[in-house]
């Protein structure tokens, strides 16, 4: 298994009970496919560099994990897929 990092931005209308429900919704897809997750970090609502579908602000969460090449491919499919989810961006981290 590589480890990778995970960052999404949330949608700035989802309140803190919202992203914990698109963070638990992302772990699950993540354990689905056998991977681990070592942490979790909540950054919090930050101002974006620039706008987004209208949107000047998100939610950051950052998630390091453990995930195999191939249930990576069908993980980032589904945060893809999330409608609260404005960017993100997978990291595989060098050992």
């Amino acid at each position: 298994m590589n480890e990778y990092e995970l960052m999404y931005i949330v949608h700035p209308e989802a309140d803190k009970d919202a992203v914990t429900v698109v963070s638990e919704q992302i772990a699950s897809w993540i354990s689905g496919q056998g991977g681990e997750i070592s942490k979790t970090n909540v950054w919090g609502r930050r101002k974006l560099a620039f706008a987004i579908n209208k949107q000047t602000e998100g939610t950051y969460v950052v998630v390091d994990l453990k995930l195999t090449g191939e249930a990576l491919a069908e993980v980032e499919r589904n945060v893809k897929l999330h409608e609260q989810v404005l960017r993100y961006m997978f990291i595989r981290k060098d050992n």
